[in-house]
């Protein structure tokens, strides 16, 4: 009993407090802007709450400053804050810049997709390091390495990816499988979130968010499940690889919606596309090494159920967590 205890208080402090798992990812900022006449349009200002459960503190600005007016704020579900609203500009909008402010951890940048009269669509990312737009420059895409690093962010942050690819490790040590064995389930779960990744992002296939964003939770539960039930002494490991496989589709999925608003750009879309997906596998083998590390140490330490009480603890961790987001995903759709 003491040790379930401990491994609970273990688990809540990795976990942190239970509203940081409602989030999908990072919160999400995008700016729409759309001039209509000269000096004059619309625009629209998306926030998404991140994965500490608050909106994004980022904010941004005209230069040299414009009127807005008619603003309206609504809320789209329980997780995306929307402003609306009319710009009035002494000047062309191509002769302005776009400030933006407020980036945190969480909230690492600004999507801009704005639609100049004079001038070609712009479609950029503003970040603490390249915090203002010119809308008046040829050049506004984001620089396709940057799609590496976002890949990375999109892994590491996502609670729920983490906590999949966690438990597939776990799961791994439970089973006392071989290298070849975890290469090989991770190899699955890649080419399954690599092809949905590919086929909505190329507008091929389209699937309901909300739906998806409950069956990513269910995934991470039965994980937990698998974790903690007694397995018989011989069972075939077809059917585990092909949930694996089916998981790596649905986690691709929610790869691809969580990048529907910041977009790849169209002349270069292969390439982003790829350093996106390779990104993603850093921030997995990141994590699988942070693991492999981490229980190497207990390991070394010699304390008597050190390394039980840790997956314990994670166990419980993946499962409550996955049990809150089943819960709340399936009533937010429903």
């Amino acid at each position: 009993m003491n040790r379930l205890a401990f491994a609970f208080v273990l688990c809540m402090g990795l976990h942190g407090a239970p509203g940081t798992g409602h989030a999908h990812e990072m919160g999400t900022s995008a700016l729409i802007v759309h001039e209509s006449t000269q000096g004059t349009g619309q625009f629209v200002f998306k926030r998404t709450v991140g994965s500490d459960d608050k909106i994004p503190p980022v904010d941004f600005q005209f230069s040299p400053a414009c009127e807005l007016r008619d603003v309206s704020t609504e809320w789209e579900g329980n997780t995306e804050l929307i402003q609306r609203g009319n710009f009035f500009c002494s000047k062309t909008l191509a002769e302005h810049d776009i400030d933006a402010n407020g980036f945190t951890r969480l909230a690492p940048d600004l999507i801009v997709l704005a639609t100049p009269l004079q001038g070609d669509r712009i479609h950029a990312v503003l970040t603490p390091k390249q915090a203002s737009l010119s809308l008046g420059d040829e050049i506004h895409q984001t620089p396709p390495l940057e799609y590496l690093s976002i890949g990375i962010e999109h892994i590491v942050f996502g609670l729920d990816h983490v906590l999949f690819v966690t438990g597939l490790y776990l799961l791994w040590k439970k089973r006392e499988q071989n290298l070849k064995q975890l290469i090989g389930q991770f190899t699955l779960f890649t080419v399954g979130h690599s092809l949905t990744l590919a086929l909505l992002v190329l507008g091929w296939i389209a699937v309901p968010t909300r739906a998806i964003e409950a069956w990513i939770a269910l995934s991470v539960l039965w994980l937990a499940w698998e974790l903690v039930r007694k397995e018989p002494a011989r069972q075939s490991n077809w059917s585990h690889l092909l949930l694996i496989a089916a998981f790596g589709l649905l986690h691709g999925s929610g790869f691809a919606l969580s990048m529907e608003e910041r977009g790849f750009p169209e002349d270069a879309l292969l390439s982003t596309l790829l350093l996106f997906n390779i990104g993603i596998e850093i921030g997995q083998l990141w994590i699988v090494t942070v693991l492999a590390t981490a229980f190497a140490l207990l390991e070394k330490t010699h304390l008597p159920n050190s390394t039980r009480l840790a997956q314990h603890a994670l166990t419980l961790c993946i499962g409550g967590a996955a049990l809150y987001w089943t819960i709340e995903r399936i009533h937010s759709y429903v």
